[in-house]
């Protein structure tokens, strides 16, 4: 008698059922795939067709502009050197001190025409704005630099003929000596601080040379000029006292 069994009829159909839901998940994967690709396919079909937009980003800052060395070889500042102590300068120019500062003339106010038989408000007094380059525009690193200029009545004009005036020209470069604040003693006030002009030194108008000498603004009160009339003056009234007292003791 034959050892072999001939397999039942009835597996197979269990096998059949065991294979369908295998052959559906695979199925089901392949559809997913292409779907998949076929969503790829279209993004990038689309990004193919959009405008190329180009991005354009401002340049870096240069935090080096603008900045020169603080303080010159005369011993001078530049306008960026006394702004480092901004603070610390102001409070010694309130107090008195005198600075030197060096600086292109960047513009000349004129006072405004008034037309005749016009109400005019009154200019405003003589000032410039100077800065460390003789190319930098605005006011955002130019410094003010006020009171350099002072009207002499008729009666005193003979007195000043011959001292020199206080002539600068827009772009060059001048040598300043005055009180670094905020707020002048006739009216004018910058935030980060102005110069209210003692003297400066012109240049050689042939070779444009800085000359050695300082000229001070005629008429004003810290002129040598003037100074040395207040010291006779006062002098004069001090020894007219002096004589009026001894004469009232000898009497």
């Amino acid at each position: 008698m034959s050892t072999a069994r001939a397999t039942s009829p009835a597996v197979f159909p269990r096998l059949g059922l065991l294979c369908v839901p295998l052959l559906l998940a695979i199925s089901g994967a392949t559809s997913g795939c292409e779907q998949e690709q076929a969503a790829a396919d279209l993004e990038e079909k689309k990004e193919a067709a959009a405008p190329k937009i180009k991005v354009e980003l401002p340049p870096a800052p240069d935090f080096d502009e603008g900045k020169v060395e603080e303080q010159y070889a005369d011993g001078s500042f530049s306008i960026y050197g006394l702004r480092t102590d901004i603070d610390g300068n102001v409070k010694k120019g309130d107090a008195g001190t005198e600075v030197m500062v060096k600086g292109y003339v960047q513009e000349i106010y004129v006072p405004p025409e008034c037309p005749e038989g016009e109400i005019c408000p009154p200019p405003k007094q003589p000032h410039v704005w100077i800065t460390d380059k003789p190319d930098q525009l605005g006011k955002k690193r130019a410094m003010m630099v006020v009171n350099y200029r002072f009207s002499i009545p008729e009666w005193d004009a003979k007195r000043w003929k011959d001292q020199p005036d206080v002539i600068m020209e827009k772009g060059k470069q001048y040598t300043f000596k005055g009180k670094f604040k905020r707020f002048s003693d006739t009216g004018f006030a910058f935030d980060r601080g102005l110069l209210e002009f003692v003297a400066y030194k012109p240049h050689d108008p042939e070779t444009g040379a800085e000359l050695d000498s300082w000229v001070y603004p005629p008429n004003a009160p810290w002129h040598p000029l003037e100074v040395q009339r207040m010291d006779e003056e006062n002098a004069a009234l001090a020894e007219k006292a002096k004589a009026a007292l001894d004469k009232k003791k000898s009497g």
